[in-house]
């Protein structure tokens, strides 16, 4: 079998799936975006003749038009074309990285047609809405918070007077600031009216707003077609976790829980809802018992569940989903069964000689930080972590992308 994995550069994830794969005898194929196209050359044959076929090729990477049975849309990374580029004009440069994005929009298109795609291309916009999700979990019959998305002043006031206690803020994407002496990172945080900036602020920028929701413990919920990782997060056990696990993480107990079969199935019927075979689930569950979906993120991190609690075993079942490709994969452990532990030494070597080859990825999640920029809505602040201080306890890579995600 032979797996396609999008990925870039500090990618434990896709290394670790792809060495474990590999130990299983089956074909895992990394391809790093940001290669193209100054390190790939990459292109596209259409006849009646001939029908179509797709070849890349460049470092560490061959693609010679033969079939992929899987694809996991891990990291898809947009082409890089620096902008010392020689002998190329600024205009230049802008209409080539257009021409490489439409090039790459349109090779994913065709690439593996017939390929078991975790997740699915089509479903991946549609799914990385939080309003849709919401939406969606509803209609699943999960409980969801009350929840306003807006930059309009006024809604955004009267719904915070509304709220029966402390509300929470949290931005549609996740965000983080280049400071001189580190990173800003912006946690889901709690808000209210002293919080806000002046209107012309407030509106310039569209957030998610939502009714703060008691909490007993939360949830984590990797979901495989049918199998379910479920990892129990005792965040109130964790002062600075209690709104946000991701603000503590290295503090922040993990061990293994369970769901009751209505929310376990609730929670399948979103994901079919989505379109989506993979993701993470995150849940509330309040004083009183009652399961309250946040979010899904559809190709959420799961190692650092390995790391945390190795009973919390992803790894594995992750790799077994991707060679049944099937959407109602259910996992058993055996003998044989690969773990993190095993392999983490070994991928942290191979990220180390990736830096060698490949280029890295074109920085989008870091803001640049002028001053008093990460001021501008005072809520950045309850949010925001220095990052001497989150590298002191992001621990391995695997944690490190799963407290940025």
């Amino acid at each position: 079998m032979r797996v396609l994995i999008p990925t870039h550069l500090d990618d434990i994830h896709a290394v670790a799936v792809a060495l474990a794969l590999q130990r299983k005898g089956h074909e895992a194929v990394l391809w790093h975006g940001s290669d193209y196209p100054t390190r790939q050359t990459s292109s596209i044959e259409i006849s009646a003749e001939a029908g179509v076929r797709c070849t890349v090729d460049g470092p560490d990477l061959a693609l010679d038009g033969s079939r992929f049975d899987v694809v996991w849309f891990r990291r898809p990374m947009p082409p890089r074309i620096p902008p010392e580029t020689a002998h190329a004009s600024a205009g230049d440069l802008q209409v080539a990285r257009r021409e490489a994005r439409a090039y790459y929009n349109a090779i994913w298109q065709l690439i593996a047609p017939d390929a078991f795609w975790v997740n699915p291309l089509g479903s991946r916009f549609r799914s990385t809405s939080k309003p849709t999700q919401l939406r969606e979990a509803l209609a699943a019959g999960l409980k969801v918070p009350p929840t306003l998305c807006s930059n309009h002043p006024p809604a955004i006031r009267q719904f915070l007077e509304r709220c029966p206690g402390e509300a929470i803020f949290k931005p549609f994407t996740p965000t983080q600031w280049q400071l001189d002496d580190g990173v800003a990172m912006l946690f889901t945080s709690g808000v209210s009216l002293d919080d806000l900036p002046d209107d012309d602020l407030l509106s310039l920028c569209p957030g998610i707003f939502q009714h703060k929701i008691e909490k007993a413990y939360e949830l984590r919920l990797t979901v495989l077609g049918d199998h379910v990782v479920v990892a129990r997060l005792l965040s109130q056990d964790e002062e600075t976790a209690r709104i946000d696990w991701r603000a503590s993480f290295a503090k922040l107990p993990v061990e293994p829980g369970e769901i009751p079969p209505a929310i376990h199935q609730a929670c399948l019927d979103l994901m079919r809802r989505l379109g989506i075979v993979f993701g993470c689930i995150d849940l509330i569950v309040t004083p009183a018992g009652e399961h309250v979906f946040l979010e899904v993120n559809e190709m959420g991190q799961f190692l650092w569940l390995d790391e945390m609690d190795p009973r919390l075993m992803t790894l594995d079942p992750f790799c077994e989903f991707l060679i049944h490709a099937r959407t109602d994969f259910e996992w058993l452990p055996s003998p044989t069964s690969v773990t993190f532990q095993e392999l983490a030494a070994e991928a942290l070597a191979v990220l180390d000689q990736d830096k060698k080859i490949h280029l890295d990825r074109v920085e989008t999640v870091l803001a640049p930080d002028h001053e008093h920029q990460h001021h501008h809505h005072h809520h950045h602040a309850h949010g925001a972590n220095d990052s001497k201080d989150a590298n002191h306890h992001q621990g391995s890579s695997a944690a490190r992308e799963a407290q940025a995600e």
